[in-house]
């Protein structure tokens, strides 16, 4: 394995691993979340249906933890990031949600949290690009 000097370098390895094995077990857990749920009755249906945000939380801690360890530039461009996937997201949404007056279906909360993600995903690309 290699060794790295630089603060910010080690901090990516840290949460390249981090954040796989969370998102890893995540996977699994909703995997299994769901097989159980139709085999669960009553309160605990909510129970098991809320199994996945156990991992999910280590998820969110990997991403704090990396941007803690990481430079001022990288902060930057992660907030810049999310500003811009969060203003995008809510543009998308309040134009879809003017539109759903028109017949439009109501869609799950789930398509505003892939919309925010596709959108952070992409605007990390260009903020990367522009800070190069």
């Amino acid at each position: 394995m290699e060794t790295y000097s630089n603060p910010t370098s080690r901090a990516v390895q840290r949460y390249y691993w981090q954040f796989g094995l969370s998102m890893a077990a995540y996977v699994i857990v909703i995997l299994l979340s769901r097989w159980m749920w139709h085999n669960a009755n009553g309160r605990w249906q909510t129970v098991v249906a809320l199994f996945p945000m156990i991992p999910a939380v280590f998820v969110f801690a990997s991403i704090v933890r990396y941007l803690l360890a990481t430079d001022e530039l990288m902060r930057r461009i992660a907030v810049i990031s999310l500003a811009l996937a969060g203003g995008a997201t809510a543009l998308i949404a309040v134009t879809y949600g003017l539109l759903e007056g028109d017949g439009l279906p109501r869609p799950s909360a789930w398509w505003t949290y892939s919309v925010f993600m596709v959108s952070w995903i992409i605007s990390s690309y260009f903020v990367r690009r522009h800070h190069q």
